[in-house]
């Protein structure tokens, strides 16, 4: 007798229970050929499967296990087996691997999330200068990147290069440095940007404060005179000593005390012109600041008429939308809703963009019920993805207290053949008991109607419902006993 191969090739069933010479325990068979199994998977219910069985069932698609159903623990999801599930050796997200950049051991599905965000050893680009360096060294680059932005703490300025950061400190308006006239005595520190002011405002106390050490300097020039002669020599004015054993000294000359009494004179103009410059500053000031009133009264006034504009637009939108209603609006309980666009609205439905969709709402009479359709263009339910599911929706109205509940009107739902010939139909009478139909509480009542409503088959091609992109659907409310 030929020797059975105990190998495990892929393309092969089970290894046929004949090879055994001591019963085997269930759970070693495979659920689909009932041999040993050969290369065996297990699908995520927990039975186990030959790799080419496994492979033989999913290849039409996912497949609901039947080990599953006979042991009467069928559960959705987890009981429909996919092809994918015997894809798993090789790729399982919990295997461990090694960084190549830092040796570290992580998990397969952690690696990229490890490279981008944790691994020391990764390599970044500085955002500001470009330069290339490891994570590990990022604050010590930082602290030498020339793009780096830094922040002026005096004028709050943001995102300033670092190479930049030492001019912007000399130009800053906000930045503080002594007065010039410090070394006169001002003890004002003032901001870059406020120097001139103080200049300006400060002159007659920064002459004060001049005026002792130029008629200091001016006492000690004339003391130092008075204790000598001058003396001309080739039409230059020479100081000479005075001689030992001279008699008194020898008078201060003229023209100095004339260059004095004329400093003097200056002085005191200069004393008259800062004082009309301060009248001059406070006329300004005091029309700066009622300036600033009017631009605070305009400015308020700005953003009363904003938000009245505000209103208005709000205003206007919900007349626009009341406008809108009014021109689809019925009051006979019969209602043609026209649906254009259709391929694009299908695919945002399919997408799970736009599952759904609400028609404008339309009434049995000028006071009757209030009544709008949602449709499906995907499916819902038991239609989804096989049909159009169409629904009637019960909404709240101005008049319900005078109308009978709950609604018992017949309705019937039609999508129309465009050329007039087999209109699709379907009918129901409401369950008075359900709460669709009891009087709305909330704006809209829960939608009731026809999950089935019309297969997607019949729009595919050349369909007489489907024509320039645009299908038609028509409610009809029997008004019998209103």
């Amino acid at each position: 007798m030929a020797r059975i191969s105990l190998d495990c090739p892929a393309s092969l069933p089970g290894i046929p229970l004949s090879v055994l010479s001591v019963p085997m325990e269930n759970k070693y068979k495979c659920q689909q050929c009932l041999q040993v199994l050969r290369k065996p998977v297990q699908a995520q219910c927990g039975h186990r499967f030959c790799v080419h069985c496994f492979k033989l069932l999913t290849s039409a698609g996912p497949k609901p296990c039947e080990a599953c159903r006979q042991e009467e623990i069928y559960e959705e999801p987890m009981s429909i087996l996919n092809s994918s599930e015997a894809q798993h050796e090789g790729r399982c997200e919990y295997e461990r691997v090694q960084c190549e950049a830092c040796q570290a051991s992580i998990l397969l599905k952690d690696k990229e999330r490890h490279n981008e965000r944790e691994c020391e050893e990764r390599t970044l680009n500085c955002k500001y200068c470009k330069v290339t360096f490891n994570f590990k060294d990022i604050k010590a680059h930082d602290e030498i990147c020339v793009k780096f932005p830094l922040q002026c703490k005096d004028c709050g300025k943001k995102k300033i290069p670092r190479e930049k950061f030492n001019d912007h400190m000399k130009s800053c308006a906000k930045s503080k440095s002594a007065c010039p006239f410090s070394e006169v005595g001002c003890k004002t520190v003032v901001e870059n940007g406020k120097l001139s002011d103080h200049e300006h405002s400060s002159t007659m106390e920064h002459l004060r404060l001049l005026l002792p050490m130029v008629l200091s300097m001016t006492r000690t020039q004339t003391d130092a005179l008075g204790s000598g002669e001058w003396q001309e020599d080739s039409g230059l004015g020479l100081y000479r000593a005075p001689e030992e054993g001279s008699g008194a000294a020898a008078a201060p000359p003229a023209d100095l005390e004339k260059k004095v009494i004329a400093l003097e004179n200056i002085v005191c103009v200069l004393n008259r012109e800062v004082e009309r410059s301060s009248l001059t500053l406070e006329a300004f000031a005091h029309q700066h600041r009622l300036d600033q009133e009017k631009i605070e009264n305009l400015s308020n006034r700005v953003r009363q008429l904003e938000r009245t504009v505000t209103m208005r637009d709000l205003q206007l939108s919900e007349t626009d939308q009341v406008v809108r209603e009014l021109q689809h609006c019925t009051y006979d309980g019969i209602f043609v809703w026209k649906i254009t666009d259709f391929s694009r609205r299908r695919q945002d439905a399919v997408a799970g963009r736009t599952p759904a969709m609400f028609s404008p709402a339309f009434y049995s009479s000028k006071y009757g019920y209030k009544m709008c359709l949602r449709l499906y263009l995907n499916g819902d339910g038991t239609g989804r993805g096989t049909h159009l599911s169409l629904f009637f929706v019960v909404m709240k109205g101005k008049c319900d207290a005078l109308l009978k509940w709950p609604f018992s009107q017949k309705v019937t739902l039609m999508l129309l053949d465009q050329n007039n010939r087999e209109h699709i139909i379907d009918a129901f009478r409401p369950d008075i008991t359900s709460t669709s139909f009891q009087r709305p509480i909330s704006e809209m009542n829960i939608a009731s109607g026809c999950p089935l409503f019309c297969p997607l088959s019949k729009l595919a091609g050349k369909s007489p419902y489907l024509r320039d992109d645009t299908i038609f659907i028509k409610a009809i409310v029997d008004l019998t006993g209103l």
